[in-house]
């Protein structure tokens, strides 16, 4: 049976891997969680006629492509997701590979810096998707351990599970770091570049949530791992012992 000091960490551990998979795994297909992305790139499509999408919402392992649309007027623009490119660990994005083999940057207008950007943010986000893997291969580690040690106790189980918490937690730091300069500071050099060429981003503010999330709850529960593991418990005090009084 589980004790009730182990309960904070494994509940902290199961929540922080089912979101991080939910961030890892996001807009792999097409119907699900599309709006889950890192950060969304949007094009001058509209005014072209060219093939071009309207947008490109770029995911961990992989990107979107879609159109804006207005089929209810008090929801305001809508996006509407036409397909997703093939799931791959290192995924990287470049919109000019994304586009039609037969347009050119130029004919849409397309500032060239732009695509300069993207290509040296490739190293980046590649780390980054690394890293989430890391994590997540850590917490289901750490998951199956707690499992292990409920099931069959045994010596040195404690400081095993306590490393596969703390390399969880380093790896989706880092990489919940990587993923907020992106969407801040990378946003905001697109947009700076698209400036005048009608070319925007913006970053997602679900996954940030969401993976920032995660990095709480592993934070928790390894602190509260290392409580259990390392902090010495206090044996319990025995009662004083009863003096009786002899008469004779």
């Amino acid at each position: 049976m589980l004790d009730s000091k182990g309960l904070v960490p494994t509940l902290a551990i199961f929540v922080a891997f089912i979101i991080s998979i939910l961030c890892l795994f996001a807009g792999t297909q097409k119907n699900f969680l599309g709006d889950v992305d890192l950060l969304t790139l949007y094009t001058p499509a509209d005014s072209t006629g060219s093939g071009v999408h309207d947008f490109y919402s770029i995911h961990i392992m992989s990107y979107c492509q879609g159109t804006l649309g207005t089929t209810n007027p008090s929801a305001g623009v809508t996006r509407n997701v036409t397909a997703c490119s093939n799931r791959t660990l290192l995924s990287s994005f470049d919109p000019t590979q994304a586009w039609p083999n037969e347009i050119a940057s130029q004919e849409l207008g397309w500032p060239r810096v732009i695509s300069d950007d993207f290509h040296a943010l490739r190293l980046t986000s590649k780390v980054m998707a690394v890293l989430y893997c890391i994590g997540v291969g850590a917490m289901g580690a750490a998951i199956l351990v707690r499992v292990w040690t409920t099931l069959s106790p045994r010596p040195g189980q404690g400081p095993c599970e306590f490393w596969f918490f703390m390399l969880g937690s380093l790896s989706i730091s880092i990489a919940s770091i990587i993923a907020t300069v992106i969407a801040f500071e990378f946003v905001a050099l697109i947009n700076a570049h698209g400036k005048g060429w009608n070319v925007s981003a913006h970053y997602g503010e679900k996954f940030l949530g969401m993976t920032w999330a995660a990095v709480g709850l592993l934070l928790v529960g390894t602190v509260a791992c290392f409580a259990n593991v390392f902090v010495p418990k206090r044996a319990a005090s025995a009662p004083a012992p009863v003096e009786k009084d002899i008469e004779g």
